[in-house]
């Protein structure tokens, strides 16, 4: 017995079948990859998000008070996907004190990129060092 999916493969010239099965196959990797990865991180709420842009769109030309309006839908913490950056956005006194006193240890390492990487020396330099033992002894 045939499935829609063999039916349709079988449908197609054949020069096509291999290119439809490849775009099948990475749709699929696509959403299981998706899928897979929200259900570990426990992520806080935030507004949808388009592929590419994240929510820049949505920001215009006033950003400060579309995150307002953000915050009064989605809570004062909440998620959103600049371009490739997801970021957390903190919009009351007392989310910016349990994340920058209580767990400040978790966020006081600025993200390691190829060019910080190479411009300083493998992160030698005391602004761009991860905290440790070597960011202590150089500061």
């Amino acid at each position: 017995m045939a499935t829609p999916l063999t039916s349709l493969l079988l449908s197609l010239p054949q020069q096509w079948q291999p290119v439809l099965l490849a775009l099948l196959s990475i749709l699929s990797l696509l959403l299981w990859r998706r899928s897979s990865s929200r259900k570990r991180l426990k992520l806080p709420p935030g507004p949808a998000r388009v592929p590419l842009l994240g929510n820049l769109h949505q920001l215009g030309p006033m950003p400060h008070r579309t995150l307002r309006d953000l915050a009064r839908v989605h809570g004062p913490v909440m998620q959103l996907q600049l371009g490739k950056a997801p970021t957390v956005v903190l919009s009351s006194a007392e989310a910016a004190w349990e994340a920058l006193k209580a767990h400040d240890l978790d966020c006081c390492t600025r993200p390691v990129t190829a060019g910080t990487k190479r411009l300083t020396y493998d992160l030698k330099n005391v602004a761009f060092a991860p905290y440790g033992t070597y960011w202590r002894e150089v500061r």
